[in-house]
């Protein structure tokens, strides 16, 4: 259009390179160990690597500096200045902070959405968490099969790892502790297979087995994505 709307959009002449990007999983064993070794560990190493890999992944989806790994949510310069929320000591306890400081800046276009937050955060902040008239705004469910759900102010919760985000209690002054975005605005580029590689180095006498994976990821559309970072009591 020539004549756009005050929200931004995602344009049809918008373009988004992606790369390739190789993360692996090692594990070297002389070749006495190997013969001694016995052969349950040898199938131990194949989920482990896989979860060493995933793991990977997670982080640099928040945190990939974008040149050796895929481009982290925190690091993409594409996210509108407007969508970086300060929330103070004082907010992030109570209902009213959440809702001005950052309910408020969800447009209506991204609003729906998912929290993404350390469990620490959910748990010391978010879970009892109660409005004015005393009802419950942070909710864990516990489905049939005994596992946790959480939702807050109407959204989704997922919970990550302290490298992915810091608890609020960790951070300091300026650092994200939580992320509110939908995952299908993060795209991820990939044959979305792992392959394993066993061989035997006769120069070390080392037998050697390889996990690796090819892939690369970044935001596709970073108008939604709104980033919440610790600020300071106020005074």
């Amino acid at each position: 259009e020539n004549a756009p709307s005050e929200d931004k959009k995602l344009e049809a002449n918008d373009t988004i390179t992606f790369s390739y990007f190789g993360i692996e999983c090692k594990i070297a064993q002389t070749l006495l160990a190997s013969v001694t070794t016995l052969s349950a560990f040898q199938a131990l190493f194949v989920p482990l690597a896989t979860e060493a890999i995933v793991k990977g992944h997670e982080i640099a989806i928040f945190n990939g500096n974008g040149s050796t790994q895929p481009t982290g949510i925190l690091k993409d310069a594409r996210v509108p200045e407007g969508n970086v929320i300060t929330i103070t000591d004082e907010e992030i306890k109570s209902w009213g902070g959440w809702h001005k400081a950052v309910k408020a800046k969800m447009k209506k276009a991204y609003r729906n959405g998912t929290f993404f937050m350390n469990q620490a955060t959910f748990d010391g902040y978010i879970d009892g968490m109660e409005d004015k008239n005393g009802q419950p705004v942070g909710r864990t469910n516990y489905g049939i099969n005994g596992e946790e759900t959480y939702r807050f102010m109407g959204k989704a919760v997922e919970t990550v790892e302290d490298a992915c985000l810091p608890s609020y209690d960790d951070a300091i002054e300026g650092d994200a502790i939580a992320v509110f975005m939908n995952p299908k605005d993060y795209g991820i580029n990939s044959n979305m297979q792992m392959t394993t590689v066993k061989w035997t180095d006769h120069d070390t006498n080392e037998v050697k087995n390889k996990c690796i994976m090819i892939v690369d990821g970044k935001l596709i559309d970073a108008n939604g994505v709104l980033i919440i970072k610790k600020g300071v009591a106020s005074v």
